[in-house]
């Protein structure tokens, strides 16, 4: 596997101070033996900084914040959880990115499969990789199953876990375990497809 940064964006309602996601940053460093930069869009920063909770702007004001992050980078990974990952499938055109990984991929807005949101998979021109959980209300594994994906895509599923990556109580799964599931479903990826 080649050295190549990994550039992590957050999810619409929690940032880089979550639990889950230092967690999973940590283990991705762990695993991958890459530097995993932290993605913090700027509405997140300034409700980091305020403690007032905002929605996330037009998303398509995203894209250039995340873009500008990795425009001196020679060769990077953009990632991201749920929204994150739907930003950085965006920037897939950029000579510098040479993987896409989503955690929680969004793939329709909770309980809307009709607003489905394949369109953001469609002009992808690197390898991508989703990792859902199988009960993930936003890309359930009988929806996602049904649909048409680019080759480049591949989808790993974690068996009972939500959107949030918890598990069913029934499968004695801790959350720690199933973070250095992802981190070595994302290690294991890598080195295939970079």
């Amino acid at each position: 596997m080649k050295t190549l940064p990994i550039y992590f964006a957050h999810g619409a309602g929690a940032g880089h101070k979550n639990d889950f996601l230092v967690r999973l940053c940590n283990a991705l460093k762990e695993q991958t033996k890459q530097v995993v930069h932290p993605v913090t869009f700027s509405y997140m920063a300034e409700q980091e900084r305020t403690g007032n909770k905002r929605p996330p702007p037009n998303f398509k004001s995203l894209i250039p914040e995340f873009e500008q992050l990795i425009e001196n980078e020679d060769a990077c990974v953009v990632a991201g959880k749920s929204m994150g990952g739907r930003v950085a499938t965006q920037l897939s055109h950029l000579p510098c990115v040479k993987a896409v990984i989503c955690f929680g991929f969004p793939f329709y807005p909770a309980g809307k499969p009709e607003k489905n949101r394949l369109s953001f998979l469609e002009g992808l021109k690197q390898p991508c990789l989703i990792i859902q959980g199988t009960r993930d209300q936003l890309g359930s594994l009988d929806w996602v199953s049904r649909q048409s994906l680019p080759d480049n895509v591949e989808v790993l599923w974690i068996e009972g876990a939500d959107h949030d990556f918890k598990t069913l109580k029934k499968l004695n799964k801790s959350i720690d375990d199933t973070i250095l599931e992802l981190a070595a479903h994302t290690k294991k990826w890598l080195e295939l497809n970079t």
